[in-house]
Order: C-alpha cells, then structure tokens, then sequence
C-alpha cells in the first residue's frame, strides 16, 4: 500500500521559494482549490517529477526544466528548482528527493538541454545506493502504470482509444493496464517456459545427430531450430522497431495537434488559393463575354430607332401576309382547285368561279410572286433588325459587368484573406508542419512495411513449427537411449508450456469479467441516467455502456466517455496488485453538476487516499462538503501573490 505523507517544493513552478503540505493519515479526499494558471496541474507535475524526473504540459507533450523555475526566484537569481515527496510503502517509510540544476560549466542556462536532474531516495532515515534506490522506485510504483495514479482530464480521454483496435493508443493502454492487474508476472513465467522448451528441442536434435539412425532427422531438425532462432530474432526486432514507431506516431499525432490552429490555417489558405484559381479562371470567361457583347453595344445608342423600324417592318409584313394569303385563295377558286370557301365552306358555283376570275387582275400570277418576294424581304430584313436590337440590350450588358466587378472584388477579399493568414504564420512554423505531415506519412508508410513483415515473420514460424512438430513425431518413433532422455525432458518443458500458456488466456480472461463487473458497479453510481444497465469490456478492455434492454450504446457524449474512463480507472485500483493514492486533475470540465456529485461522493470508495485539484467555479466547497461528510480530510488553496507567485494556504 502506497500513501503519500507530504509533498516539498522549492522554486518548482508558480510555487516560489520553500512551500509544503501534508495530507492526513486518514483514508479520505484532500481538495486543492485553484484557479485558471496558479498551479494545480504544476502540483500534479510535482508528483510525476520526483517520482520519474518527467514534467507533462497539455498534449502530453514535455515541459522544459528552464521553463519550470519560478520566474520570480529566476529573476532574483534562482537556478534552480526541487520537489521532495514522503511516501510510505510496505510499512517502510521513504524520502525522495529530486533536484534540477544547470549543468556543470553551463553559466547562463538557456533550454532543457542545459539542466540535469539528481535524486536520492531515503529508507529508514538511510540514503540507499543509486543502483538499489531505481529498483525500489521501480518497485513502489513503475512508471508504466502511473497514468492511473496520476493523472487528469486530458489524460482519461485517452481511454476511448481502448474501444478502437485500429488506434496506437490502444495496446499501449491495454499493455499498461495488464501491468496493473499483475499479469506480467504470469507471462514472464511463460516466457522463461518456451526458452526451456526451445532449449529442449535444441538438445533434441543434437542427440538425434548423434545417432547413425536419426542423423538424417536430427539434421534436420537443427536446421529447422537455427532458423526458428533466426526468425524469432526477426520477429523481436520486427516488434520493437514497430512499437517504436507507432510510439513515433502518436508524438507526432500529439505535435501536430498542438499545431491544430496553423494546420487550420494553412489548410484554409490553401482552399482559398485553389478558389482564387478558381475565380481567376471564370473572371476571364466573364472579360471575354463581355468582350464580345461589347462589339455591337453601339447600336444601344440607336435602340429607340431600331425598335421603331421593327414595328414597320412587323406591320408591313402583316399586311403583305394579308395579300399574299388573299390572292392564293382566291386563285385556287378561280382555278377550281378547292370547290368549297374556306370562310363559309360552301360550294362555289362554276359561275361564281368565272365571276372571280373576271375580278383577278390580268398578269395575276406575277403579282402575286412580287408579293411573296417583297414578303421575304421584309423578313430578312425584320430579323436584322430585331437581333441588333436584342444586342443592343443595356441592361444585360450592365449584369455582365456588375457580374464582372463582383467577381473581382471576391477575388480581392479572398486575396486578403489569404495575406492575413500569412501575417499569422511564419516560414518556420510553416516549414515544421510540413515536414511534420510528411514524416508522419512516411512513419506510417514504415509501420505498414513492418507490419507486413511481422505477419509474414509469424507466418514463417507457423510453417517452421508444424515441420518441426513433423519431423519429432518421425524422431519419436525411432528414439532410444540419449535421445529418449532428451525427449522426456522436452515432453515436460512442452506440457509446462502448455499450461502456463493455457493459464495466462485463463487468467486474462478472469482479470476482463472482474474489471467489468467492477467498473459496472462504479459507472451506476457515477451516472445519472437509469436506463443504462452497466458496461460491457472488450479484449482491449474498451467499455461500451449497456442499456437496460441489453443494447449496447454506439454513440457516447464526451461527458459519458469521462465517466466510463473513471469507472474503468476505479475498476483497476480495485483489482490492482499495487493500491495506491489517486492524484487527479480538474476531472470534472464535460459533466453536468449531477455527474459531480456523484463523482465526488464515490471517489473515496476508489481509493484510500485521494487528492483533488479543482476551481471552485467546478466543484463549489459546500458541494464537495456536503457530498464528502466526514471523509473530506483536509482543504488548501492555492493563493495568488503575483501572476508569478503562487503559495499553498491551509483553508
């Protein structure tokens, strides 16, 4: 059992000059209030450096130790800064000190290169050796399993990342988590159990060369041995290179995060370019419309003339219409051609027949071909004039120019845009993004080939392992004397193996159905919403809330996936090998007040010991006290003295 007695800090952050606090020896909560900027996540960074040497800023990214010295103790000449934690563990009592300082010969430090860190850890009173002191932190809390004692907002939405198989995030989480739980211990044991079997297979194979009746066998055995060596080597190699880069990865997913506003930036100045483009490309479409609606615009000064000449030109081709329409009728009755009137549809008579002949005019036929012939001229002409004055159309030409003109000035607007952008950037910070997309492509590229390589690796080992198996069962039918020896001893390796192999999918299958059931338990009592039933894990031990009809809900609010992440958190100090204290920062910022007063009210069953570093705005005191009773231990806060100074005040 891991407590925390008090915590010493000396120029480590806002906190200037010596400042301390103790917190109870009683099982409870002790609240840190602060506001914005006066140092509740640099008192949780003072946790992770005198326990790790490591300081944590948002996005998981580093902080630099010049950066961590009291700017006031700075300016009077601090060069700086130390944080001493008094822990208890196993009934052993411990003083860990940890100081940054410039390095040797460094006058004037300038960055975190020039700073190294020292510390020593105290048992008893003792100071223990360096190489002692590093198991003994080892062994009090390792610094893979931290993240569920230390940690704050930020940290437990990384926990969504257990529901996605596809994410780096993932099996990190997963593989600290099983750390936890103790089931290294298993594995290791396991591990140590296929060395001894590879071990005895080697022997195997050797006895079998020995014989004139299985040389051939053993033979081939041995080969098959030297290249199962082979490969697992690749194998190993293939997985470390693999997790370094996918670590790789999230760095660089973690950097250009932190780089969100410039890669938002740049992203927009590079659409507003391509639309600029864009407009370019229509505003000359627009010039040569324009341009070629500008080469009849004289006639719109004629346009009052033109629009009368087609109202002749229309009357007068009604009239010739007239005529000609006139004498065709009544020839085709003169001529018999129709025998009835096309007005009142009676027969014509042969006599009116000549009485309409005697009416035509002589040389009839030629008139009416003058007609006609007029008629079409007064049409081309008629249509002459009718498309200038549709040419001639003011209007349209002032729509192509306004269109023109606003055009331009979105050009211009967008143009300006774009310069602003570039006010905001600079070529470095340009640069760097750019180079960080293209290192993260090319990481992912390399993890893609890796991968590849892995399955391909494993693939091989499959196939070298059923013809190993092979060639055994052909070597056990002829073994005697040394290679029987060998044999039995490979047998027991391979049954042990077998067991412990067995025993570990056993073991994390039993470590799953608790976490869950667990974190179920918590998760009722931290949500407000009675239609969910509980959780349900998964091999990554990812939660996905039930409902009450056995549904599983797909799609979770940022506030329900805090939840889910402390009701996992409270799951594993439950089942953990090593109990500790929790020391969590502002974990309330995406809840509503009813999911606080619940958090607050469980959060002593979720630890023995637990601090909390909120702002009062977040969880009001009254709040915290009505809903804690008698296991709130202890209050503090954090007192602002200068925008630089910051002192711990017992309320």
């Amino acid at each position: 059992m891991l407590r925390i007695k008090s915590l010493h800090l000396k120029d480590f952050g806002a906190f200037k000059g010596q400042q301390a606090f103790n917190l109870p020896d009683e099982e409870g909560v002790t609240v840190f209030y602060g506001e914005n900027m006066r140092g509740k996540t640099t008192l949780l960074n003072a946790f992770r450096f005198a326990l790790f040497g490591k300081i944590i800023g948002r996005g998981r990214r580093p902080v630099s130790f010049h950066d961590m010295i009291n700017w006031e103790a700075r300016a009077e000449g601090a060069r700086s800064f130390e944080v001493r934690l008094q822990i208890t563990h196993a009934g052993a009592e411990y003083r860990l000190t940890r100081t940054c300082r410039p390095k040797s010969g460094t006058d004037v430090p300038a960055g975190h290169d020039d700073y190294v860190a020292d510390y020593y850890l105290e048992r008893g009173g003792h100071i223990l050796p360096a190489q002692q002191a590093a198991l003994e932190l080892e062994r009090i809390l390792p610094e893979q399993i931290a993240r569920f004692f230390l940690f704050d907002g930020e940290l437990l939405q990384e926990y969504e990342d257990l529901l996605h198989g596809d994410t780096d995030m993932g099996p990190k989480i997963s593989q600290a988590i099983e750390r936890i739980l103790g089931l290294p211990t298993l594995t290791r044991s396991r591990d140590s159990l296929k060395a001894a079997l590879d071990r005895a297979e080697a022997r195997v194979a050797l006895a079998a060369q020995g014989d004139q009746k299985t040389r051939e066998f053993g033979n081939q055995l041995q080969s098959l041995v030297e290249e199962r060596e082979v490969l697992t080597s690749d194998l190993f190699r293939h997985e470390k290179n693999l997790e370094t880069l996918r670590a790789k990865k999230v760095a660089i997913e973690d950097d250009m995060r932190r780089r969100e506003r410039m890669a938002s930036l740049l992203d927009k100045r590079d659409r507003l370019a391509g639309e600029v483009a864009s407009l370019d490309e229509s505003l000359q479409k627009k010039k040569d419309a324009i341009s070629k609606a500008m080469a009849p615009a004289w006639s719109a000064l004629i346009r009052p003339q033109l629009a009368a000449a087609v109202t002749v030109h229309r009357t007068k081709e009604a009239e010739l219409q007239s005529a000609v329409t006139r004498a065709q009728v009544l020839h085709s009755l003169a001529e018999g051609h129709d025998v009835a009137c096309p007005t009142c549809l009676q027969t014509v008579s042969p006599d009116a027949q000549a009485k309409i002949r005697g009416l035509l005019p002589q040389g009839g036929q030629g008139s009416r071909e003058a007609d006609q012939r007029e008629l079409a001229g007064v049409r081309r002409r008629l249509d002459a004039l009718e498309t200038q004055l549709a040419e001639a159309n003011p209007e349209a030409l002032r729509l192509l120019w306004a269109d023109l003109e606003a055009r331009k000035r979105e050009i211009y607007a967008k143009t300006a845009e774009i310069e602003e952008i570039g006010k905001q950037l600079t070529g470095d910070e340009e640069d760097e993004l750019k180079g960080l997309r293209r290192e993260y492509d090319s990481v992912v590229r390399q993890i893609a080939a890796l991968e590849e390589g892995v399955k391909a690796t494993a693939g091989k080992l499959a196939d070298n392992a059923t013809y190993r198996d092979n060639i055994q069962k052909r070597l056990d039918k002829l073994a005697g004397g040394q290679m029987e020896s060998e044999r039995r001893r490979r047998d027991l390796a391979s049954r042990l193996y077998d067991l412990f192999k067995e025993s570990v999918d056993v073991y994390r299958d039993q470590l799953r159905h608790r976490v869950e059931a667990d974190a179920s338990k918590y998760f009722q009592k931290l949500t407000t919403e009675s239609d969910y039933a509980g959780l349900r894990i998964n091999d990554s031990y990812g939660l996905t809330i039930v409902h009450r009809d056995g549904s599983d809900i797909p799609v979770r609010s940022a506030g329900a996936e805090h939840v889910v992440a402390l009701s996992l958190v409270a799951a594993l100090q439950n089942n953990a090998q090593l109990r500790g204290p929790i020391v969590i920062d502002s974990p309330f910022g995406r809840l509503d007040g009813g999911h606080r007063s619940r958090i607050v009210e469980v959060l002593p069953d979720m630890a023995d010991q637990v601090v909390l570093l909120v702002y009062e705005e977040e969880l009001p005191p009254a709040r915290a006290r009505a809903a804690l009773k008698g296991r709130l231990r202890s209050e503090w806060s954090l007192e602002r003295q200068s925008a630089r100074h910051t002192e711990l005040v017992k309320r």
